[in-house]
C-alpha cells in the first residue's frame, strides 16, 4: 500500500516484503555493472544497493528482518565507491565557477535579509544630521544691489494704493501705484547705477585677464590685482611687454547710463569720471616710482583704462592722460602700441628684468 500510494519506494517495499530478495539483489547490479563499465552503471549499482542504518529496519518492525540484514559484501562495498566517484564527477568543482558568481536558486536567508543593527545604524545617523531650513530670501536674491530699491518701491506703491483706497476708490488706488511704479523705475534706469563698485570691479578684472593671456604669445605679460605699499590703492593689472610698462583700471559700468564726452571729460549718465581718471594716473605714478625704486633706472608706465557695459562709439580716447577703449579691443590697443614704438621695442630680458622688479615692488593682494 504504500509503494502504491507513493510513500516508500518500490524497490523498498520489495525489500520488506522478501527480504531474501533484498539480499540477492546486489549480484545482479554488480553483474549490470561490470557489464555496462560506465558511471551509469555505478549509479544504477548504488540506487539498488541495500540500504543500511538504523531507521530503516525498525519501520520493518520485524524479526526475521532483522535477522536477514546481513553486512555489506566487498562486492557491494565496491559498487557505493564507484557511485561516490561518479557523483564527484558530476557536481561542478569551485574552481569551474567564475570567482564571485553566486548560484541562481542561492536566497540570501533570514539575517542577510533583516540586520536589526544596520537599521540602528543608519537611524542613527539620519537623527544626527542638523536640521537646516531654507531663507525666506534666497541668497542670490539677498546679494543683489538692487533688492533694497525694489523693496522701497513696493511700500511706497502700497502706501499710495491704501491712501487713495480711503480717499475715493480702490480702482484709483491701484492706477496710482502703477503709475509710481513705472515713472520710478523709468527714473533711476535714467540717472542712478545700481550696480556697486565692489561687484563691477570683480567681474571687469575678470574679463580684462581673459584678454590678456592671449596676448602672451606677443610677449605681454600681465601680473593682477597687485597692492600698492602704504597705501590701500590696488592696481587691476600690470601689463609688461614690448612696447613698454601699463597699469590697467578694470572698470564695469552700467549698460543702461550712456558715456558721453563733454569739454573734454566723459560721463557716466550725469556723473563725471574725473576722480576715476586721477585714481588711474595715481596708481601709474605709483608702479613708477616702486618699480624704478627696485630695478635701478627710470621706467615710465602709462595709465589705461579698460571700460565694459556701455556700448562706446571711438576706439581709442586719451583722457587726462589716459588711453580710454573698450574692453573687447585691449588686443587691439597693445597691437597697435607694438607698432607705435617700432624698433625702440623691449627685448625678451628687459621685459623679464621690469616683470622681477614690478612683482617684487608691487606685492600680490592677499
Amino acid at each position: 500500500m504504500r509503494a502504491l500510494f507513493g510513500k516508500v519506494p518500490a524497490h523498498d517495499a520489495a525489500e520488506r516484503a522478501d527480504p531474501g530478495a533484498a539480499t540477492a539483489m546486489p549480484e545482479d547490479a554488480d553483474q549490470a555493472g561490470r557489464a555496462d563499465g560506465t558511471a551509469d552503471g555505478a549509479k544504477a549499482r548504488a540506487a539498488r544497493s541495500p540500504r543500511k542504518g538504523p531507521g530503516l529496519l525498525a519501520d520493518v518492525g520485524t524479526k526475521a528482518g532483522a535477522q536477514t540484514a546481513e553486512p555489506p559484501t566487498a562486492e557491494a562495498q565496491t559498487a557505493e565507491a564507484l557511485a561516490a566517484e561518479a557523483k564527484i564527477a558530476e557536481t561542478p568543482t569551485a574552481e569551474a565557477q567564475p570567482a564571485g558568481v553566486e548560484p541562481a536558486d542561492a536566497q540570501p536567508s533570514a539575517e542577510q535579509r533583516f540586520r536589526p543593527a544596520d537599521n540602528r545604524a543608519l537611524a542613527s545617523a539620519l537623527n544626527s544630521r542638523p536640521l537646516t531650513s531654507r531663507p525666506l530670501i534666497g541668497p542670490h536674491l539677498r546679494s543683489d544691489p538692487r533688492l533694497r530699491i525694489w523693496i522701497i518701491r513696493l511700500v511706497v506703491a502700497l502706501v499710495i494704493l491704501v491712501g487713495f483706497t480711503i480717499g475715493l476708490s480702490w480702482r484709483v488706488g491701484l492706477t496710482a501705484a502703477i503709475i509710481y511704479i513705472a515713472a520710478d523705475s523709468i527714473l533711476r534706469s535714467k540717472t542712478t547705477s545700481v550696480v556697486p563698485a565692489a561687484v563691477r570691479v570683480t567681474s571687469a578684472q575678470r574679463f580684462t585677464r581673459r584678454r590678456l593671456k592671449v596676448l602672451q604669445p606677443s610677449g605681454y605679460v600681465a601680473l593682477h590685482a597687485r597692492a600698492i605699499p602704504g597705501t590701500r590703492h590696488v592696481i587691476d593689472h600690470v601689463v609688461v611687454g614690448p612696447a613698454g610698462v601699463f597699469t590697467l583700471d578694470s572698470q564695469r559700468l552700467d549698460r543702461r547710463l550712456p558715456i558721453r564726452a563733454r569739454d573734454g571729460m566723459l560721463y557716466h549718465g550725469r556723473t563725471s569720471m574725473e576722480e576715476r581718471f586721477d585714481h588711474a594716473q595715481h596708481e601709474a605714478r605709483h608702479a613708477a616710482t616702486l618699480i624704478t625704486a627696485e630695478l635701478g633706472q627710470r621706467v615710465r608706465v602709462r595709465p589705461v583704462m579698460v571700460l565694459y557695459g556701455p556700448s562706446i562709439s571711438w576706439m581709442i580716447m586719451k583722457v587726462k592722460g589716459v588711453d580710454v577703449f573698450d574692453g573687447s579691443r585691449v588686443g587691439t590697443y597693445f597691437r597697435r602700441q607694438s607698432k607705435a614704438v617700432g624698433k625702440h621695442r623691449l627685448n625678451h630680458s628687459q621685459i623679464a628684468e621690469i616683470l622681477a622688479a614690478a612683482a617684487q615692488a608691487l606685492p600680490p593682494l592677499e
